[in-house]
């Protein structure tokens, strides 16, 4: 059964969505990669000074001071560290972000190669599998990568609910079908 013009239109907004959405979970995760390193910078100069002071001659008296500013500030920094998950949330937007790029690859291929054999049910299992995905998310985006990925795509593509749906607008894109 040849698929009709608005199921074809549906499986071209979720190939969108699906693109933004890795799009939006790969700028995430470049973003907690880099504050994750900004914080492990500070926690590996307070280890080699500990070494270096540890490993010294210095008296003993006169590095308990040292030694206690050295050892709370590394004490902090890994609590800062697993307070804000950064690691976890690192790995669960990588993670997601190369599930949606190979769903988006998958909508791809099925409009590009596999359009006439197609059926409703095809189109189903990949909004299933889109919404299986989006269950996955278990951290909020930051609001400036959110506010980036909007502006990049608004208007050009049809946007997941998480950036279409903020605000009093609800954005349809007029001409998805010409867009390929």
């Amino acid at each position: 059964m040849v698929l009709q013009e608005r199921q074809i239109t549906l499986l071209h907004q979720y190939r969108d969505k699906s693109y933004v959405m890795y799009v939006l979970l790969e700028r995430s995760f470049e973003f907690f990669s880099f504050v994750k390193s900004l914080c492990n910078i500070p926690l590996i100069l307070t280890s080699s000074a500990m070494a270096i002071l540890n490993s010294s001659s210095f008296d003993a008296e006169k590095m308990k001071t040292p030694n206690i500013i050295i050892n709370g500030t590394t004490a902090m920094l890994l609590a800062l560290i697993g307070n804000f998950k950064l690691s976890e949330k690192e790995q669960n937007f990588k993670a997601l972000s190369i599930k949606f790029m190979k769903l988006t690859h998958k909508i791809e291929d099925d409009l590009t190669n596999n359009i006439e054999t197609l059926e409703g049910s095809h189109i189903k299992e990949h909004v299933e599998y889109y919404d299986t995905l989006i269950e996955q998310i278990d951290y909020t985006f930051p609001h400036h990568v959110k506010n980036k990925v909007k502006n990049l795509y608004y208007g050009k593509r049809t946007l997941p609910g998480i950036l279409n749906c903020e605000g009093t607008e609800f954005s349809m894109k007029p001409d998805i079908v010409n867009i390929v």
